[in-house]
């Protein structure tokens, strides 16, 4: 079946969040890549049977994505040993939620983070995401403390305008967990 320009903007507004979304189950880049891919794949296939409506396309490829890591851990020697030691119980089910608000959560940040000079994202990616000192930025950049700091709160300020007021909250407690 053919995409439409719909579809198309489906894509683009969706497939990193469920990158990483499935990333966090199977912890590797390309895997997930190819799980996300997958979804729309399927959802290509079977959208004359789903409703119009972009949540429950969203819930579909999330759910594709789901059930394509279950499948995937039969033929994966270390993830069947994970699912061995681990019961699943209804509560699992919560923590899929979880991962999907964390993915649609990283998505913004990362959204906002690419919006910032290409200074200020650098230094708020080195320390917020890789995280590195403000000595360890310094030395790698060559540029005083002073000017590491500054960048940091211009980046925090930007993201703080830029966020929704909750997403901003997540991101400085998400920070603080790390």
């Amino acid at each position: 079946m053919k995409a439409t320009d719909q579809d198309r903007l489906i894509f683009k507004k969706h497939y990193r969040a469920l990158c990483y979304f499935a990333w966090q189950m199977v912890q590797d880049e390309k895997t997930a890549e190819d799980l996300a891919q997958d979804a729309f794949v399927s959802y290509l296939n079977n959208k004359t049977e789903l409703p119009d409506d972009e949540n429950a396309i969203k819930s579909f490829l999330y759910s594709s994505i789901k059930h394509a890591v279950f499948n995937l851990s039969r033929h994966n020697k270390v993830v069947r040993k994970f699912w061995e030691r681990t019961v699943f119980t209804e509560s699992d089910d919560i923590d899929y939620e979880h991962q999907i608000i964390r993915a649609e959560f990283m998505t913004a940040i990362y959204d906002a983070l690419e919006k910032l000079p290409e200074g200020c994202r650098k230094i708020m990616v080195m320390s917020y995401v890789d995280g590195y000192s403000n000595e360890e930025i310094a030395q790698e950049l060559e540029i005083s403390i002073n000017t590491i700091k500054t960048q940091k709160r211009r980046g925090l300020s930007v993201l703080r305008e830029k966020l929704n007021f909750n997403y901003f909250w997540m991101f400085l407690l998400a920070l603080s967990t790390l």
